[in-house]
């Protein structure tokens, strides 16, 4: 366990380096994270989904079916200089693993991925800190989903919570709406909360078009310990974070992905994966750059999303000036 609070050292002015990509990374470890699928329903959309019975569900069943690799990315971040790591918690809700027949057991979920995460950070630098990063699901409840998976991480023993791929899409009729859901429902826990907001636009907007002055406004009154701009092109987060700093004056900062998209050769063998990844100009050297430019914007909690690797995220603690 840490010695000091996240909120300590971001209250400080400290500079913190988060890990990398982890869907991303199984997927170049060789674990399937869209395992038992057709390429049909694949490519017909969320709504569409008939996932098969007993297999994967994004990267949540790699929890189970391959611990020790997730552990061991956990580990390599660390290694690679992150102060903080993200649990792979990202689809462990009730119902999300409903679409593979486990929502019966999304707490087991949930409390395993959480516990590796833990045990990495414990075996590496027990100065690190935990994340426990979580997505909204598809459709459903987002306080009572959101809810039960704050409640069984605080009970694991995470330094805070972390939900993220908020704003771009929505499980009600407004984007921000489920911002301020999110972050009240975490809040009661007594844990900090980041808001991982996804997908914004190299038009300085969240990705359906409102400013993040709306979003500031409206979360104006919660228990917000910061916001973090995530799985968007560096570009992107580069146009945005002067528009979010503008009008948030608490901690914010940036994990941009780098390429990890849909692959069109997709079905074309049995052994296609589904997502390619290409970083193309997005190498750890020029993510560096990136980085140093969101430290200057006044990031302070800085790592990378889909596609990023160990290798991107060694670079930041240089250019960062951590």
């Amino acid at each position: 366990m840490p010695s000091r609070s996240i909120l300590e050292r971001v209250t400080a002015g400290d500079i913190l380096v988060m890990d990398g990509g982890t869907g991303s990374e199984l997927q170049k470890r060789g674990v399937d994270v869209l395992k038992g699928t057709s390429v049909e329903h694949k490519r017909m959309g969320p709504e569409k989904y008939e996932w098969t019975t007993g297999h994967g569900v994004w990267s949540a069943t790699a929890t189970f079916e391959a611990p020790d690799v997730v552990r061991q990315i956990h580990e390599d971040y660390l290694r690679a200089g992150a102060d903080i790591i993200i649990s792979n918690n990202f689809y462990t809700c009730r119902a999300m693993l409903k679409m593979i027949g486990e929502e019966d057991r999304w707490e087991e979920y949930t409390r395993h991925a959480a516990e590796l995460a833990l045990q990495a950070r414990d075996s590496v630098n027990p100065e690190a800190y935990v994340a426990a990063g979580f997505a909204p699901p598809y459709s459903g409840d987002l306080k009572r989903e959101f809810g039960g998976m704050a409640r069984v991480l605080a009970e694991c023993g995470v330094d805070f919570l972390l939900p993220e791929y908020m704003g771009g899409s929505t499980v009600c009729e407004s984007p921000i709406a489920d911002c301020v859901t999110a972050v009240e429902v975490c809040a009661a826990t007594g844990l900090p909360v980041f808001l991982g907001v996804c997908c914004v636009t190299d038009k300085g907007t969240m990705y359906h078009g409102e400013s993040f002055r709306e979003l500031a406004e409206a979360l104006a009154g919660c228990d917000l310990a910061g916001i973090l701009l995530m799985c968007s092109y560096p570009d992107e987060i580069s146009v945005c974070l002067p528009e979010l700093r503008k009008v948030f004056s608490g901690p914010i900062g940036a994990y941009g992905h780098v390429g990890y998209d849909e692959n069109e050769k997709f079905g074309s063998s049995p052994d296609e994966p589904y997502f390619s990844i290409d970083i193309g100009e997005y190498t750890p050297e020029r993510y560096a750059e990136f980085a140093s430019d969101w430290k200057k914007m006044g990031a302070q909690i800085i790592g990378g999303c889909c596609a990023t690797t160990p290798e991107h995220i060694a670079a930041l603690p240089a250019a960062v000036g951590r």
